[in-house]
């Protein structure tokens, strides 16, 4: 009677029979695993925005696979600055200029904070004409004074319509400057 193997036996059986990975492999297999770990980091720091959790991460990786792992974070990092949520941009900036902390990250991550501004500034404007336009209407109807409360714009399409508008230059705008930080 045969002797019974282990998975992994036969696993490494299999594995012996393949041959060795050549270099290029190697280097494929191992950006493969810096990305993933790069992903995963920035996400994790994406739900406690703690500087710690990178720190602790990277210190696991030498040099070279540091690099890469705070370049796809990075990226990562990029992708999840939006203008419709202003209050985590200086999480997600503070969590960059800790995995690359250059003078052309800095000046663009400022603009990007300039940006923010000016689309605050623009959406607020578009805010107070809608409501302006709304309690237009609602007088016409003869309703107002206390009847009226606080207004939700965005519970007209068309005004959701008029935020979007606003919002579309400056997204461009913005996806220009991720852009020359993912690069």
């Amino acid at each position: 009677m045969p002797d019974i193997k282990s998975a992994w036996e036969i696993a490494q059986e299999k594995a012996s029979k393949l041959g060795e990975l050549s270099v290029e492999e190697r280097e494929e297999q191992r950006q493969h695993k810096c990305r993933e770990l790069g992903e995963a980091l920035a996400d994790k720091y994406l739900s406690s925005y703690d500087v710690e959790v990178i720190k602790d991460e990277l210190s696991k990786h030498d040099t070279s696979d540091k690099d890469l792992i705070s370049r796809v974070a990075v990226n990562r990092l990029s992708r999840s600055i939006d203008l419709r949520y202003p209050n985590i941009l200086s999480e997600i900036s503070r969590g960059i200029l800790y995995l690359e902390n250059t003078n052309a990250i800095k000046q663009t991550l400022e603009e990007i904070k300039a940006l923010f501004y000016e689309y605050a500034s623009a959406e607020a404007r578009q805010r107070q004409d809608i409501e302006k336009e709304s309690r237009e209407i609602l007088h016409q109807m003869r309703i107002s004074g206390t009847a009226i409360g606080g207004l939700n714009i965005r519970a007209k399409e068309e005004w959701q319509k008029k935020l979007d508008e606003t919002a579309r230059p400056f997204d461009s705008r913005l996806n220009a400057l991720k852009g020359e930080l993912q690069n």
